[in-house]
Parts: C-alpha cells; structure tokens; sequence
C-alpha cells in the first residue's frame, strides 16, 4: 500500500501519494528462462519495472505534483499567452512579407536574426522574467503560505527532495513554455521566405535547439534566484517583489558603473547572446558578444547551483526553529 500525505489549498483537498517501500518478488523476464531474445512481454515488463523504479525516487513525486500544479495555473496560462505575442504578430503580417531573396539558407539566416533578436529582449527579457518570478516565488512560499510544507517533509520525502522536486517542476515547465513559441517561430519563417519543409528540417535539426538551450538557461537562473527567495521568505508576494526588485536594480545600475571595461558583460542578458553566438547564431553583420561559452555555461551552472543550495540550506533552518 502506498504512503499518502493530504494538504488542503484554496478549499481544495489534495492528496500525494508516495510509492510503497515494498518489494515485489523478482520476475524472470522471457530471457532470463530461455537463453533467447527478450519477447514483447518481457520488454514491456522491463519497462514498468524502470518505471516503478523511478516513481521510488521521493522528489520525482514532488516534482510530478508540482509539475502539474504549474502547468494548470493561470499564471503559466498567462505566461505561455505572453510567450506566443511576438508570433501572432509575425503571422499578422506574414501577408506583408515580399522577401527578395528565398531558400534555406535565407531562411536560415532570418531566423537566427529574429530568434536572437526576441530570445535577448523578450523571451528572457523582463517580460518573461516577470512572469518566471511569479511562477517561481510560489514553489516554496506558497507551501509556507497554505501551512502545508510540513505536511510535505513527512517520513516519505527529505526537505532537500522537496526543494529539488519542486525546482525541476519549474526547470520542466520553463522547457514546455519556451518550446512553442520558437517552434512557431521556425514554422512561420519557413513559410515566410519560402524554404518550406526543407528550411524547418534545417532549422530544427540545430538552430532551434541552441535557441531553446539559451532561453532554457536564462529562465532557468531567473526561476532559481527566485526560488531562493521563496524559501527565505513565508509570503510568494514578498519573493516576487524582493527577487524582481534586485533584479532590475541590477539591470539598471551595472551598465552605468564606469570603471569597467564592458559593464554589459555582466549582465545575463550579455551572457545569454554569447551562449547563441558560439553556438552559431552569427550574422553576416559579424559578431555582437564576445566571450566564451565554455566559461559562460559553467559559470551560470555554478551560480544556479549555489543559489539551489542556500534555498535548501535555509529551509532546513527554516524547520529547525
């Protein structure tokens, strides 16, 4: 029998249930009997048992809960409506395009110009940004909010299983977020500039997973900071405010510090345009952002890192009071 934890919220009540600790008795697989080749069966019960196996990870059953939380809020609605608007305007003027030029590599070239162009400014931008803190400063604080996080840390699952789970619902839901917009995107350009199905084959098969990678890592350390906060703070509204606030002081003041060379290189937005630059989105204008991916990847995973582990640090002090 599984191990279940309920909690109520917003008049709701919601139930986790946790797979048992039991073990089921061992199967020989078709085989393991017979020396042959592993029949249909016996592949499809490897597969419940990998399955099963995963489900017995504690924080995949948070993440799994969170996951679905996320995804059936207004606030994911809303964000994934904003994500799209850049789209929808590109298709109501997909009338008004005459290019001069036409083919895959025009493709090509329009689409590594439009997916910078709107990855930099819009869809890692403070639009997006704004929208990720919101769904992010939930996490944990929504939990302390509805009185419910201890309900959480019972015997099935660890604090640091909570916080874990709950981040990969947010890395999770950031990927499904930022995969539609792009590949509409892709699509309309395609269609645009007439390269058709062999312009959106190219475009898929590499330009468009470098473009989901970068807004992937941007989202991802925006929600990470902002989880930081959740778990430092019991109101979701106070993590919102207080993780955009510091954020946008920082946008706003870098750039004006004089005594650095390029002060726009500290900023994510700076880093996120490196990241698409060596990975090949170059322009015939020539390159925009100097740097190296290979210190600006571990450098972001290093501070998403630290910023995961003081969120779980503060909330095993958080609980221990």
């Amino acid at each position: 029998m599984a191990d279940s934890t309920q909690d109520t919220c917003r008049g709701e009540t919601r139930t986790i249930r946790f797979p048992s600790h039991r073990r089921s008795p061992r199967k020989t697989f078709p085989q393991e009997a017979g020396g042959g080749k592993m029949n249909s069966t016996g592949l499809k019960e490897l597969l419940v048992k990998i399955y099963w196996g995963i489900r017995n990870i504690k924080f995949i059953v948070i993440m799994e809960y969170e996951l679905r939380r996320i995804i059936g809020s207004r606030k994911f609605k809303l964000m994934l409506a904003v994500m799209l608007l850049p789209d929808i305007m590109f298709l109501l003027g997909l009338g008004g395009i005459t290019p001069a030029e036409t083919g895959v590599d025009i493709c090509l070239e329009e689409f590594w110009r439009q997916a910078e162009d709107l990855i930099l400014n819009f869809w890692t931008g403070l639009p997006a940004q704004l929208l990720a803190i919101l769904i992010a400063s939930e996490l944990l604080a929504g939990e302390y909010e509805n009185e419910t996080f201890k309900l959480l840390v019972t015997k099935p699952v660890k604090k640091s299983g909570v916080v874990l789970g709950k981040w990969l619902a947010f890395l999770i839901s950031m990927i499904l977020i930022t995969l539609l917009p792009l590949l509409l995107l892709a699509l309309l350009i395609s269609l645009a500039y007439r390269g058709y199905w062999d312009a959106l084959i190219a475009i898929l098969s590499y330009d468009f997973w470098a473009g989901e990678l970068t807004m992937m890592v941007g989202l991802t350390t925006i929600g990470t900071f902002t989880l930081l906060f959740s778990a430092l703070l019991s109101k979701s509204l106070y993590a919102a405010l207080s993780s955009f606030a510091i954020i946008l002081i920082y946008r706003l003041l870098v750039p004006s510090i004089a005594w650095l060379e390029n002060p726009l290189q500290y900023t994510l937005s700076y880093q996120l345009g490196v990241i698409l630059e060596e990975l090949g989105f170059i322009l015939p204008e020539g390159r925009m952002y100097e740097g190296d991916i290979y210190i600006t990847l571990p450098a972001l995973y290093i501070v998403n890192l630290l910023f995961l582990t003081v969120a779980i640090v503060s909330v095993f002090f958080k609980e221990a009071k």
